[in-house]
């Protein structure tokens, strides 16, 4: 009988405090060939269910068409109708509950601390601690807190931390709006109550980027907070407000996101003053997105007693979280942890890798300061979240037991959606290597690295956004950072590499800084592009067509412009006009040394690159604007990626068998599709050629890396992609050879070890080792798999948002054999190699070739 299963609200697992006036229900089919038809019935505040109506059709989301209000609570069931014409029971319930959706509704005020911040803007002040009292005699209905804060706040009722997410409200775009979380507090709310809320720099004052740049938004942390506690008879509210009691003489002396903690556990904080009014000039809203929570622990770590002398934990993962710990010293002891990645050639801690100061003594990096209280404690941070898998231990009080620490990792709560597994443990490393590193990177924006940097680089999030898809249900997480990418765009249409920011700079500034460069800025094009392909929802175009549209302008700008570094072209023709030769780019960033360009090219327009990017650019734009029925910008889009296509041949493609070390230069014309076929496959002969005269070393950067191996094995050559990608020499193999857990930035462990960009190799596992591939059609799946011969066999589950599809094969004495299955209601192509190809429905399968 058919049945509905896993079902979201707006991409969530039972979200209490959204602010979508009609919100998108989503469910998946089991136990049946198809869905023919969906009725969705609901109760709005315990009412009676009331249906919806009855769709005909495979679709499985609805928009609720219903009136909701501000603080409704939502209960849904959905039943289906099989190709039987039979209808299944109700699925199991699923709820969510609206936040609040009008101004009117905040009775709040924000609040600050009681210092004059404008004298000193660049001091970093304690973390805030404000209390208030009050009492509550009526008997407890339901109890909500609606809270936000510009920074970080964590709030306690009578002694209890309040949810279980950490780190909140996140990331925005303070400038514009600033996001609140509710939470259910109904079992906390007693007869004489304590609400207790800590405030910390956070994302809105802390340090961030390479250069450790403060007060990016704002100098004054603000909280904002509203309790409102539901009796038979009234609606009693709690409203932060000048009568908050505030001090920060509290324990926390200094919190971070980057440089970390000072703690001094004998300081319990006064609250002797009161709080200061202050206001917010942005928007309010929802985040409407997974939580950032502690996920993973990692407990009994290795003690290393190294030869400087020092003692190191080694948790044996490198992750970003941080650490909680036991230690019982004297009063006024002050002990420190210092956290870090990796270990120097003679087994001692090191972070140079990471550090532009040097040694962890001459600055204050990734470091705990802590005080001790004389009494046995438990202590792990508050505000602060570190990239490490080592930590240094000076000056501790007592004996160092392995029992006495844990690492804990923090990201947002995205779901698993993926499964991989072969005969070669170390292929499984590397795709562990790389879910790692989005765990690492992926706390409410996906930055490049925990360490060094902590910067949400679009770049990197573009050319991984295939790859990361299958792996994690990323659907609510790059909704909420699109909008932080749009709320930050500027006039002109150009989007910052980074984002969110707050940026005052110089057209000149910008300039000299790369802002807007190809393949970074772009990915406001690319992403909801892909997000459409992937999950089948155009959402993000529809939500954001109008921003989409400028970023497309911007660099529709740069065409047929030259300036002073334009390369001098040795010839000349009507496409001139189509050629990129103004702005400035990264390029094919973190190449390997042997074929990547002198750093002083960066000062010259990268005219290749920018090129092609336009032209994938207005292809896909095309295809955007035809799907939302836009006519005029389709034929627009399509003669500007036709032009721009056919000056990037004329210029620097030819008929492709020109001569290059440098492997970009053959991938990135195939891999954004900008070639004919003859062309094409001249390109392909020169990779093949390209990477057995380099011992099948990886030779490409950021941008094509997710391109190459999918390239060889179109060429015909899958098993040269997996000497690529398993050669011990060099790549990825050399990371976990050497210890590696997660991806590092470069090919050489010089910089960040924790970088999930170039993780987008596990994309030619998916969809080419395993070849499950989404084609954009919804509810349909192309199932192409390639053998290699260096694999016993492989498997690959992949729970798509139309439910799970797995690919498989294995090496059998008369051939491989290939085993798939289709989830309920989805149909699929098969390739199998040799075969003539089929289509199937639901339902499993086993092919032998």
């Amino acid at each position: 009988m058919i049945t509905a299963y896993d079902l979201k609200t707006e991409y969530l697992n039972n979200p209490l405090g959204i602010d979508i006036n009609h919100p998108i229900i989503y469910w998946k089919a089991a136990q049946a060939k198809r869905q023919t038809a969906s009725e969705v019935r609901v109760s709005v505040n315990g009412k009676n269910y009331i249906s919806v109506g009855i769709v005909t059709g495979s679709k499985t989301n609805r928009v609720l068409e219903i009136p909701l209000q501000s603080r409704d609570h939502v209960i849904w069931q959905v039943r289906l109708k099989d190709e039987h014409g039979e209808f299944g029971d109700w699925s199991e319930s699923a709820f969510f509950e609206m936040g609040l959706l009008n101004p009117s509704d905040w009775m709040a005020k924000w609040i600050m601390g009681d210092f004059d911040h404008r004298l000193k803007p660049k001091i970093r002040y304690p973390v805030d601690c404000f209390r208030k009292h009050f009492k509550q005699k009526s008997t407890v209905i339901k109890a909500r807190l609606y809270i936000m804060a510009c920074g970080f706040y964590e709030a306690k009722l009578n002694g209890e931390k309040i949810g279980d997410q950490v780190l909140t409200p996140g990331s925005t775009a303070f400038q514009k709006r600033v996001h609140y979380q509710t939470y259910d507090v109904t079992h906390l709310i007693q007869t004489e109550n304590e609400f207790c809320i800590d405030l910390a720099d956070g994302f809105y004052a802390g340090k961030t980027g390479v250069f450790g740049k403060s007060k990016t938004f704002g100098h004054e942390p603000k909280v904002l907070a509203q309790l409102e506690i539901t009796t038979s008879t009234e609606v009693c509210v709690i409203q932060t407000d000048a009568s908050f009691d505030w001090s920060n003489d509290g324990p926390v002396l200094m919190s971070d996101l980057k440089d970390g903690e000072i703690v001094d556990s004998t300081r319990k904080p006064s609250y002797c003053g009161k709080a200061q009014s202050t206001s917010y000039e942005g928007t309010i809203c929802c985040s409407n997105n997974v939580p950032v929570r502690e996920m993973e622990q990692f407990d009994q770590p290795e003690v290393i007693r190294c030869t400087d002398g020092n003692i190191v934990l080694d948790f044996g993962q490198n992750i970003a979280g941080y650490m909680q710990m036991n230690v019982h010293g004297p009063k006024g002891h002050r002990c420190t942890m210092v956290f870090g990645e990796a270990l120097d050639s003679h087994g001692n801690f090191s972070y140079k890798h990471i550090s532009w100061e040097g040694e962890y003594d001459q600055c204050h990096f990734q470091k705990i300061d802590f005080t001790c209280d004389g009494s046995a404690q438990t202590y792990k941070p508050q505000f602060t979240v570190m990239g490490f898998q080592f930590v240094l231990l000076l000056n501790w009080p007592e004996e160092i037991r392995p029992e006495n620490f844990k690492s804990i990792a923090v990201y947002s709560a995205m779901d698993t959606t993926f499964s991989f597994d072969s005969s070669n443990p170390d292929l499984n490393r590397i795709v562990q290597n790389t879910f790692w590193s989005i765990k690492g990177n992926f706390l409410d924006v996906p930055t490049d690295c925990p360490t060094r940097e902590r910067a949400p680089w679009l770049g990197d999030a573009q050319l991984f956004f295939n790859t990361g898809s299958y792996m994690m249900d990323q659907r609510s997480f790059f909704r909420k950072w699109i909008r932080d990418i749009v709320d930050c765009q500027k006039d002109n249409g150009m989007v910052y590499n980074i984002l969110p920011s707050n940026q005052k700079k110089s057209a000149l500034i910008e300039w000299l800084s790369v802002e807007g460069s190809a393949g970074w800025g772009d990915g406001l094009i690319s992403i909801p592009y892909h997000y459409w392909k992937r999950y089948g929802d155009d959402v993000l175009i529809r939500e954001f067509w109008g921003p989409i549209k400028q970023c497309f302008q911007f660099y529709k700008r740069r065409m047929g412009k030259r300036n002073l570094f334009s390369l001098i072209r040795p010839k000349h023709s009507r496409l001139d006009r189509y050629i990129c030769s103004s702005g400035r780019d990264f390029g094919e960033w973190a190449e390997p040394k042997d074929c990547s360009p002198p750093k002083l090219k960066m000062i010259l327009p990268m005219v290749e690159e920018a090129t092609a990017y336009l032209s994938y650019s207005a292809k896909i734009m095309a295809e955007m604007a035809e799907h939302l029925g836009e006519r005029d910008k389709t034929d627009e889009y399509r003669a500007i990626s036709e032009g721009t296509r056919q000056a990037y041949n004329y210029y620097f493609i030819g008929d492709g068998t020109f001569e290059s070390s440098r492997m970009c230069k053959y991938a990135r014309p195939c891999g954004l599709g900008l070639v004919d076929e003859k062309v094409r496959g001249n390109l392909l002969d020169q990779i093949v050629k390209l990477n057995q005269k380099r011992g099948y070393q990886i030779g490409t950067g950021f941008l094509s890396t997710p391109f190459i191996l999918g390239l060889l094995t179109e060429a015909g050559v899958s098993d040269d992609a997996y000497k690529t990608l398993t050669n011990p020499n060099f790549g990825w193999m050399q990371q976990v050879n050497r210890g590696a857990t997660t991806i590092w930035e470069n090919w050489e462990p010089n910089a960040s070890l924790n970088h999930y960009s170039k993780g987008a190799c596990c994309q030619w596992l998916f969809d080419c080792l395993c070849g499950i591939r989404l084609d954009g059609r919804e509810n349909h799946f192309i199932i192409k798999p390639h053998t290699v011969s260096q694999l016993d066999h492989v498997n690959f589950e992949y729970d798509s948002a139309y439910g799970k599809v797995t690919s498989g094969w294995k090496a059998t004495p008369r051939g491989y054999q290939f085993k798939i299955s289709v989830p309920a209601n989805c149909t699929a192509n098969v390739h199998i190699p040799g075969q003539t190809d089929r289509f199937v429905e639901a339902g499993e399968y086993i092919f032998n070739d």
